[in-house]
């Protein structure tokens, strides 16, 4: 039987989960056999497979997915598949202990809360809570590269606020950022007046990228909205600027002129950043997102984000993993797509729930996007 989330996962469910994850990548499969040149099909696929791989390390983690791998490793005459099977095994051991810990961790929270007479509703924009992950909530990654690895070779040029950074330790590793940018004091000022912290936020290497993919993961593990979160493959996030606070626990990411991947864990050291991350992509580039229409065009609304159009649900392309019951209270599980641009003079602005024209396709809402001029 599973544990409450975050606690660890059953066999039994992990399985039925596993080999649902199994069929949607062979519907793809045969979806792109049929039609191999097909961008949004291969899209899918890759969408299918990420999330297959991430469903498998989760059953890797139960008991059952556990006896199969020491029984697998028994087996094996192949040294090379024993070494391989032996780091799973040891990767899915790891996880169930960080399974165990976190629910630890929120048992005792909620004691505590109970004690204190405390009101453990967490408000909806309370961006340090575990299910208040940030991010693009795109299905299909679209393509790599374009501006965002280009202006690293820009970072010193003037008026732009980068510079050289410290070495930082991120879970363990050595890191050396190739700049820290920080916020114009009156912004800094603006945002900490109102409780929010505002540090600086470090630029990875692009061979750091593996080191932010990971803190994307670790997220998704941990919260029952990982099914509305992307995570990109590390090539893809080597092509992006990828900026993170001093812990690594909280960062937000540049794809050309596209905000993607923002994320803050509940422990990062600067609780309630998130405004400010998206002040630092705005100000680096960032000039349009994507999101479902649940609580994050209220908080992009702030940033200045601006709605231009909306794409109605598809159950057809809904995420791998999606749970109607956990997002009922967005249009009964089925959120629109909501496309958005940023407008200088609309930052500290509120959302209008509906706003922005339907269009029939993906792509022509991140067209209405990419063609918005603030006026």
């Amino acid at each position: 039987m599973c544990k409450p989330k975050p606690g660890p996962r059953c066999t039994p469910h992990m399985r039925a989960r596993l080999d649902q994850a199994a069929a949607r990548v062979q519907v793809a499969r045969t979806r792109l056999a049929e039609n191999p040149t097909h961008a949004r099909l291969q899209r899918r696929l890759a969408a299918a497979e990420a999330d297959h791989a991430q469903t498998l390390a989760l059953y890797d983690s139960t008991p059952g997915g556990q006896d199969e791998l020491r029984a697998a490793i028994e087996a094996s005459g192949d040294l090379s598949d024993r070494d391989a099977l032996t780091a799973r095994l040891r990767d899915a051991e790891r996880l169930r202990a960080e399974q165990t810990a976190a629910l630890r961790r929120a048992r005792s929270a909620a004691d505590n809360d109970h004690e204190e007479g405390i009101d453990h509703v967490r408000r909806a924009d309370d961006t340090t809570a575990p299910g208040s992950v940030l991010e693009d909530v795109r299905v299909e990654p679209g393509p790599t590269g374009g501006p965002a690895q280009e202006d690293r070779g820009l970072l010193e040029r003037p008026g732009d606020p980068g510079g050289r950074s410290a070495r930082l330790l991120i879970n363990g590793q050595q890191i050396t950022p190739v700049a820290t940018h920080t916020l114009p004091d009156s912004t800094r000022a603006g945002l900490e007046a109102r409780g929010l912290s505002a540090p600086p936020l470090h630029e990875l290497a692009p061979a750091d990228s593996g080191i932010y993919r990971e803190q994307m993961l670790e997220l998704t593990r941990k919260n029952p909205h990982a099914a509305s979160v992307y995570v990109y493959d590390e090539d893809e996030y080597r092509t992006m600027r990828l900026l993170v606070t001093d812990d690594g626990k909280a960062g937000v990411a540049l794809k050309g002129d596209e905000v993607v991947s923002a994320f803050a864990h509940k422990d990062c050291a600067h609780p309630r950043a998130s405004r400010a991350m998206l002040r630092h992509a705005t100000a680096l580039g960032g000039r349009r997102l994507d999101c479902f229409d649940t609580v994050l065009p209220k908080f992009y609304a702030d940033a200045g984000f601006v709605p231009v159009a909306r794409l109605k649900w598809n159950d057809e392309y809904a995420p791998d993993g999606w749970d109607y019951d956990t997002f009922r209270t967005f249009n009964d599980g089925r959120p629109d797509v909501v496309f958005m641009a940023y407008d200088p003079d609309r930052v500290g602005g509120k959302y209008t729930p509906g706003a922005g024209e339907y269009v029939d396709d993906y792509d022509d809402g991140i067209a209405r996007a990419q063609q918005y001029r603030s006026h």
